[in-house]
């Protein structure tokens, strides 16, 4: 069991043949044995988990934490048991599959369900000999249950994964980090509609949609294997199940940009990705009402679930090899040297245009459109040379507290410790344009010394594994860092010194 987590019940794993033998059909989920399209609520979720966790013992029922209105977030885990399980406990891929981040985006929820019982009875569990499946149903209670985006304290928790101020995202967190899967994936639903698609007379028909890494901070080769790899072979096993994946696409309109998912660590994907991760979201299509077609939409989620899950089985030395060389080359001299602060998607001449399927509302013809505004390659434009660490005042609480919970290390400073330092002078601070929003473009001049840092301040240094999250936190030019956000702003005065200093050379 997770340390700080609390098991619900312990059950030890059944042999396989007693839990195949249970049957899918003693276990239908609340949607299965509802009628017509609604939603499953909290109470029926946590009920159904109880008793498919009491009936088959096939899986860990923990709980990792408590939404804002008390509600328990919950942890199932799956294994391959069994005799000898432990010796080869190390040769499993770890996969952190986690759900409606967004309370009115149900539809992996359900489908989570559906795959929990699925896997208990024996009825999709060939993985389970080469990966450890760890599942969050719901991570947004408090949202569902209001049918609303944002949990009960009015938070995106898909936008709270640079300061993890929320219970949830906290939680979710906490696992990830004691875990430190392999391989990830976050569950949505995209709008099918809208004010300007509507005034075009048109409704999306992208399909499920999935994407993975984008920010160049992340490991090329993880990056490659993801979109050349992973993705292809999944859209290849979703065809004869009636699942159409595409590389998930956003955009305001039918006449605006199309481009492909954030760069910014403050969501799921990104923030867990940055340590090398395989990290991904799936996009399945969301209803005019949120429970409209609910079960086509479950079970195209859950096939795109246990096709992701499946290709992890079907790779885990391979993607266990590659993300342990990738997360070594995050410390020491293999670290690259160059941190990229400030992206944005671009054209690229060798894919000028995109095909995206829309359904035309006045005949309901579904029909293709060639997109040209279509911008699928990240550019950096502003990078900075990663220093050896960073000098963060103790004064600083709230940029510590963030540190802190990202399980990132700080060392106090006892007794004298001179060092070459690089502070920075605010020399502009102007509202910018990336990624289709507004963001602030900082203008510093650098100016290096030699310096004695002082008794009390609290050292950042970069050799661990989140390195380039500090980076990134901590730059005041960063596009996706602390210093831009309304809480940390007031750091950003111009012809002011910033207050958190890079340390490039220590010289005692």
């Amino acid at each position: 069991m997770l340390r700080g987590i609390r098991s619900l019940a312990l059950f030890a794993l059944l042999p396989a043949l007693v839990v195949a033998a249970c049957g899918g059909d003693r276990f239908p989920t609340p949607l299965e044995k509802a009628e017509g399209d609604v939603l499953t609520s909290y109470e029926d979720m946590m009920s159904f988990l109880g008793e498919l966790h009491a009936g088959t013992g096939a899986f860990t029922l923990d709980t990792i934490g408590t939404s804002v209105e008390g509600r328990s977030l919950v942890l199932l885990h799956f294994t391959g048991g069994g005799e000898g399980a432990s010796a080869a406990a190390g040769d499993r891929v770890k996969v952190l599959m986690y759900a409606q981040q967004h309370g009115n985006e149900p539809s992996g929820k359900e489908a989570s369900m559906a795959l929990a019982r699925d896997i208990a009875t024996g009825a999709f569990a060939g993985f389970l000999g080469s990966v450890d499946l760890y599942l969050i149903p719901q991570v947004n209670p408090d949202g569902s249950e209001a049918r609303r985006r944002q949990n009960a304290a009015d938070m995106d928790l898909n936008r709270d994964h640079l300061t993890l101020t929320t219970p949830e995202v906290q939680a979710l967190h906490r696992v990830f980090k004691e875990l430190m899967p392999e391989v990830t994936l976050d569950v949505h639903e995209y709008g099918i509609a809208g004010r300007v698609w509507e005034e075009a007379g048109l409704h999306k028909h992208f399909g499920q949609q999935i994407d993975a890494l984008t920010n160049p901070n992340m490991s090329e080769a993880v990056r490659t294997f993801a979109l050349e790899r992973m993705i292809p072979e999944m859209r290849e096993k979703l065809a004869p199940r009636n699942v159409d994946l595409h590389r998930y696409l956003v955009t305001d309109g039918p006449d605006a940009r199309f481009r492909h998912s954030t760069n910014a660590l403050n969501d799921g994907r990104n923030s867990m990705g940055i340590y090398n991760s395989l990290s991904y979201l799936i996009e399945g299509r969301n209803g005019l009402a949120v429970e409209d077609d609910i079960r086509e939409r479950a079970r195209e989620q859950l096939e795109t679930m246990k096709a992701f899950i499946t290709f992890a089985g079907d790779h885990a030395a391979e993607v266990k090899e590659l993300v342990a060389r990738e997360r070594a080359a995050l410390r020491g001299e293999a670290a690259p040297r160059e941190v990229a602060l400030v992206m944005d998607y671009v054209a690229d001449p060798e894919t000028p245009t995109v095909p995206v399927g829309v359904v035309r509302l006045e005949t309901g013809a579904v029909e293709t459109l060639v997109i040209e505004a279509y911008h699928p390659r990240v550019e950096t434009t502003l990078s900075v040379t990663r220093p050896l660490g960073y000098v963060v005042p103790a004064e600083l609480t709230e940029v510590l507290a963030v540190l802190e919970r990202h399980g990132i290390e700080t060392s106090p400073v006892s007794g004298s410790l001179q060092a070459v330092v690089e502070s920075y002078r605010i020399d502009s601070v102007t509202q910018g344009w990336k990624e289709d929003k507004d963001f602030l473009e900082v203008g510093v001049t650098a100016r290096r010394r030699a310096a004695r840092i002082p008794e009390g301040a609290v050292i950042v240094w970069c050799d661990q594994p989140a390195t380039n999250l500090i980076v990134t936190l901590l730059e005041p030019q960063s596009q996706w860092g602390l210093a831009p956000l309304p809480e940390f702003v007031s750091m950003l005065v111009v012809r002011a010194d910033y207050p958190i200093l890079r340390i490039v050379e220590v010289t005692q």
